[in-house]
């Protein structure tokens, strides 16, 4: 199979790299982190194809609205940035899941890249409720200090060259409208989740984060979960 240069550039995994049946744990894993992130340092790594790391195997998830990311992102990211969007992704690559890599990232990743980590861990969780601890997607990671840490160390692998902040006053109209679309989304899974779930008083809601007390990540998304894949129920 051909390689490309650096991680997939779009949400398709059709020509990633598959990693083999020996490669975990991937990458050393920073410390002091609630869910297991990298540093920017190993993501260098990765993307300079250092110390063999599977470079064509990994995909980075940036979290952060689209004036951010066209304004500058880390090379080959694709800017996945809502629920639907994750979910889109999970349920057209989950047949290769355990083959990739996913970093996810947004500018400090300290709240929207760590939500759609979680998210994301949730969908897996539920739909292998059966046969824990299996997961579609095992290799997830944030990357530690997001797109500003990274971009304050290695500027060069970024395209553009540049980082815009959320609070930069020249979008302050985008950053109304993307969050306002957020916002939107967000509160749509909740609906979903108590539509799905609270028909019947009776029966208790589905809480993932006391399943198996011995997880050491925890994965329970602070905003209730989405249990639909394209319009079906899960």
């Amino acid at each position: 199979m051909e390689q490309t240069a650096g991680p997939l550039p779009t949400d398709d995994v059709s020509h990633v790299v598959y990693l083999g049946e020996e490669a975990a744990p991937l990458f050393p894993l920073a410390e002091h982190c609630e869910l297991p992130s990298i540093s920017a340092d190993v993501l260098k790594s990765i993307l300079t194809e250092e110390q063999g790391y599977p470079a064509q195997s990994v995909v980075i998830v940036d979290s952060r609205h689209h004036f951010e990311y066209e304004g500058g992102h880390i090379k080959g990211a694709v800017n996945l940035r809502d629920p639907s969007a994750i979910e889109e992704f999970y349920s057209r690559n989950i047949n290769v899941g355990k083959q990739i890599a996913i970093v996810f990232h947004c500018e400090f990743s300290s709240s929207r890249a760590p939500k759609l980590f979680k998210h994301m861990r949730n969908l897996d969780r539920l739909a292998h409720m059966e046969t824990y601890p299996e997961l579609a997607f095992p290799n997830m990671f944030l990357l530690k200090g997001g797109y500003k840490a990274f971009f304050e160390l290695y500027s060069e692998l970024c395209v553009p060259r540049e980082y815009v902040k959320m609070s930069d006053p020249k979008f302050v109209d985008h950053l109304r409208v993307s969050s306002s679309s957020l916002k939107r989304s967000w509160n749509q899974r909740s609906k979903d989740f108590t539509d799905s779930h609270c028909g019947d008083r009776d029966e208790p809601l589905i809480d993932v984060s006391n399943v198996h007390q011995k997880e050491k990540v925890n994965t329970t998304c602070k905003c209730p979960i989405s249990l639909r894949f394209n319009q079906q129920v899960l």
